[in-house]
């Protein structure tokens, strides 16, 4: 006697009322859909259940969800490593998936496709945190605080965010590393605001001396601090 199959556990969907709706999914062109229906869901390939998903099956998602999601929040982990991260980012590449579920081509492997998603978004997230640093310094707050004083300190009195603080840290810890002359000019341009203007004019120093001490000193600062050595002006 053939066993039964087991009933099928729905699993916790990629994000709360944000999955689209299913008939918006339409088959693969020239996909062979007849016989779908004659495999159990437990039994059928990830192939099969991208099939199924295209014709509108939420079940079938479900259930490539449940065989993926543990591997794709592994491979996010290692590429980028913060738990809070890997969270959010998963969740999109099964939203994504699901949303662009007609682009896959049958008999492409389901897991390459998935994969080529998940790596996607993972670089792009990566190429903006890496900008962040420099690129976002001025977000810091730090207008008109004297940063002459311990980082850590300058950091707690500057916020009271725990992870804006151990970022104030880190750049006012590589701040203090760069040459004297391209530190006065991030203090002056980056967290006290002036234009190059008023810097000649503290200064003494020519406006096109100041912006290569500030290419340079920001190109520095981002190596420092793990971003990007993007050109900065």
């Amino acid at each position: 006697m053939q066993k039964r199959a087991e009933p099928i556990r729905e699993p916790r969907p990629p994000a709360a009322g944000a999955r689209p709706t299913p008939g918006a999914v339409t088959p693969a062109a020239g996909a062979d859909v007849t016989d779908l229906k004659s495999v159990p869901l437990g039994r059928a390939s990830d192939e099969d259940l991208m099939r199924r998903t295209q014709e509108g099956d939420q079940q079938a998602y479900s259930m490539l969800y449940e065989r993926y999601s543990a591997s794709v929040l592994s491979y996010l982990y290692r590429m980028l490593g913060n738990v809070e991260d890997v969270e959010s980012i998963g969740q999109e590449v099964f939203l994504r998936a699901f949303r662009f579920a007609a682009t896959y081509r049958y008999p492409q492997k389901f897991s390459t496709w998935l994969f080529t998603i998940t790596r996607n978004l993972a670089i792009n997230h990566a190429r903006r945190r890496k900008r962040s640093p420099v690129r976002n310094v001025t977000e810091l707050n730090l207008e008109g605080v004297d940063v002459s004083g311990d980082p850590y300190q300058v950091a707690t009195a500057a916020t009271d965010d725990v992870e804006k603080q151990e970022e104030i840290a880190r750049v006012l810890k590589a701040l203090d590393d760069l040459p004297t002359d391209q530190k006065e000019v991030i203090v002056l341009g980056v967290f006290q605001d002036l234009s190059y203007a008023q810097m000649e004019e503290i200064t003494g120093t020519k406006a096109v001396t100041l912006r290569s001490r500030m290419f340079h000193g920001l190109k520095r600062l981002a190596k420092m601090i793990g971003g990007t050595e993007e050109d900065s002006d």
